[in-house]
């Protein structure tokens, strides 16, 4: 029997390897996979890219939300192309975990990094693709828009050279010192959950290291007792070795998963959140 018994709550398990247990995690009822080290330095990841990653997870899972750390010191652009093509590719099952990538993180370059990505994925309209092969039409120009980004550290004419993400756009992963009006989830500790104001985030996860064998059962019950107060929407688990990742799968997920998300629906509506409303159109520009 499950120890949550409110409404359902979200878990993801971070993976930075080359994640072979991708597989058993989505099985055992997560949402969601981040993938690679959202302490990334200046020299880029360590190990396989998490973007590459998730590309092959792609064609090995089916539902499992993949969720990449990318660093800001990759172009804007590319970062929009790369992300868009993947949450197409993947039926819409893509995440974001925007980072600096940077010796000393500048977050004023991070933030407008992030707010030039947004505004490619809605450089085009929903249904700005036409395919119309008797009429050598491939998209509608009049829904594909340039963005003209000025800003203090990126310059960006755009438009994207790919149609809008399936989701509007990315589900968006951010610690909590870095959240803001786009993020989605919320990361921080579970002790700060328990103090810590109230973040203007749809969802708020528990970041969990899991590095012992023991306490598994004082942990399954601390959490359940913090969604049961609200004080957190679910957690994020990051097991350090193999046996943490049985742990994870063999203890904890049945004492706190009630139900395996439902088939069929992309990354953004199995989580409960809404699909974002594309800037330009909103406003007709």
């Amino acid at each position: 029997m499950s120890d949550i018994t409110s409404r359902r709550p979200i878990f993801g398990v971070r993976l930075t390897g080359l994640a072979e247990d991708a597989g058993r995690v989505e099985a055992a009822g997560f949402d969601f996979i981040q993938l690679g080290d959202p302490d990334i330095g200046a020299d880029g990841p360590i190990g396989e890219d998490p973007l590459s990653v998730a590309a092959y997870l792609m064609t090995t899972t089916e539902r499992v939300g993949l969720a990449a750390v990318v660093p800001a010191n990759w172009a804007p652009f590319h970062v929009a192309r790369a992300l868009a093509s993947f949450d197409h590719l993947s039926s819409g099952r893509c995440g974001w975990l925007p980072v600096s990538g940077e010796a000393a993180p500048d977050p004023e370059r991070l933030a407008e990094h992030r707010e030039v990505v947004l505004k490619l994925f809605d450089s085009w309209d929903d249904g700005a693709l036409v395919f119309d092969k008797p009429s050598a039409i491939f998209a509608d120009r009049e829904r594909v828009r340039r963005i003209r980004h000025e800003g203090r550290h990126f310059t960006v004419d755009g438009p994207l050279n790919a149609p809008r993400p399936v989701q509007g756009r990315p589900v968006i992963l951010d610690r909590l010192e870095n959240a803001g009006p786009a993020t989605d989830i919320a990361l921080a500790p579970l002790e700060a959950w328990l103090t810590a104001p109230p973040v203007d985030a749809p969802l708020r996860l528990a970041e969990i290291v899991l590095s012992t064998p023991d306490g598994v059962g004082a942990l399954a019950d601390q959490l359940a007792a913090a969604l049961r107060l609200g004080q957190c929407d679910g957690a994020l688990f990051a097991p350090v070795g193999e046996a943490d990742i049985e742990r994870l799968i063999q203890l904890l997920a049945p004492r706190l998963i009630v139900a395996e998300p439902a088939p069929g629906a992309d990354f953004r509506t199995r989580l409960g959140l809404a699909r974002p409303v594309n800037r330009y159109a909103a406003t007709g520009a």
